[in-house]
């Protein structure tokens, strides 16, 4: 009985434990549980059937090789963009941030890009963008000839990357039956289709206030090249300086008497605008007001009170008085110890450290300077020029005999 006893209780002890920790992760996992979001079809497409081969060829062939215009950044690289029947884009920005930084970008906002492929499988549609990012091979790439020396290919390629990228459009459950149309809609949040220049895709794709600016053909700091050109145009001149150690290119749009407006870029960023009105008014800015990041080409709106981006450049006047700071002679040096007073003497200046080298004045001669060699008059001399020496002039004395 006490072994049948100890037994029964082990064995419920080992039965128990598993299920209250299996009990316990649940309810963890279960609390930190993200809700998810379903992926629906849009309400156009909706209670249709699933893509017949007729609908499949036809959207084959009138998706491949149609062009549009990016609408955010598109990086290279096997892993590509899932875009969902419901809008939704993945990996996230960040994610897409890294992945054009370390393997470049595909394309960016305004880029015009290429489907190159389609392929339609149960419920996703993969869209190969400028050549897509897999590298394809040629027929001719297994064909060798060679002789008594050994086989060598025909062609060979070494060092080249795809320049493409991966898109795939993910349904819920199955391709449904729709047009050529409602593919283009669904890719809309990634590709543009509808527009015609690639200035006016990438115009679409910047902040509104940014936008704006550019349609009123105003320059703000913090723009690139590309920017300046879609508000003013190309520049009738430019020209190259430099500021100290920095190089700089101005942009001068208008000639005088009308307005004029210098557009300084150090690098490929608008650091200063300077904008001369007809009347004589001058207006200069240098805050920052846009930020574009060189690697993504998104670009955001900074505040008024921002950092400013003439940093690089000091003020002449500034510049002007450090050089001065620089070249001012140090303090001239001194016999004496520190905390030490100095002497009085005679004939100092007022207001003059006479313990300073130089703080002594030079008397005045009241006469003429003494040759070298010679020694000069005692004060019982006279200063009579036709005074004669101590011994001039004046006999020996006679000694009688």
């Amino acid at each position: 009985m006490t072994w049948s006893g100890s037994l029964s209780f082990l064995l419920a002890m080992a039965l128990s434990s598993p299920l209250a920790s299996a009990a316990d992760v649940k309810t963890v996992d279960t609390s930190n549980k993200q809700p998810e979001v379903k992926n629906e079809l849009p309400p156009e497409l909706q209670g249709h059937t699933p893509v017949s081969k007729q609908t499949r060829l036809e959207l084959i062939r009138t998706m491949q090789a149609e062009f549009g215009f990016a609408k955010r950044v598109i990086p290279k690289g096997e892993k590509g963009l899932r875009l969902t029947s419901s809008g939704q884009v993945t990996p996230d920005d960040q994610s897409v941030a890294m992945q054009a930084a370390t393997y470049g970008p595909a394309a960016r906002p305004g880029d015009k890009l290429q489907i190159t492929d389609v392929v339609i499988k149960s419920n996703e549609i993969v869209f190969d963008l400028n050549g897509g990012s897999k590298k394809k091979g040629h027929w001719y790439d297994h064909i060798q000839v060679g002789g008594g020396g050994g086989m060598v290919p025909v062609h060979q390629e070494k060092g080249i990357t795809n320049q493409g990228c991966t898109l795939t459009l993910v349904f819920p459950k199955y391709v449904p039956e729709m047009t050529s149309a409602d593919v283009k809609k669904l890719l809309l949040p990634l590709i543009d289709f509808t527009v015609k220049s690639p200035t006016q895709a990438y115009i679409d794709t910047l902040p509104p206030k940014l936008k704006q600016s550019i349609e009123n053909h105003q320059a703000l700091v913090g723009m690139n090249k590309e920017m300046v050109m879609d508000a003013l145009g190309r520049p009738p001149k430019r020209i190259r300086e430099s500021d100290g150690n920095v190089d700089y290119e101005e942009w001068i749009y208008g000639v005088p008497p009308a307005d004029v407006q210098f557009v300084r870029f150090v690098n490929d960023e608008v650091i200063r605008v300077e904008h001369i009105q007809v009347g004589g008014e001058k207006v200069v800015k240098t805050a920052r007001e846009v930020k574009v990041n060189a690697v993504t080409g998104a670009a955001t709106m900074v505040d008024a009170n921002g950092q400013q981006t003439a940093s690089a450049e000091a003020p002449a006047e500034t510049a002007s008085a450090q050089t001065a700071e620089a070249r001012k002679p140090p303090k001239a040096p001194t016999l004496r110890r520190p905390g030490e007073e100095a002497e009085a003497q005679k004939g100092a200046a007022i207001g003059k450290d006479s313990g300073e080298l130089g703080s002594k004045p030079i008397p005045s001669s009241s006469g003429p300077e003494p040759e070298w060699g010679t020694k000069p008059a005692t004060s019982t001399t006279t200063n009579s020029p036709n005074a004669p020496l101590p011994g001039e002039g004046q006999l020996p004395p006679v000694t009688p005999r």
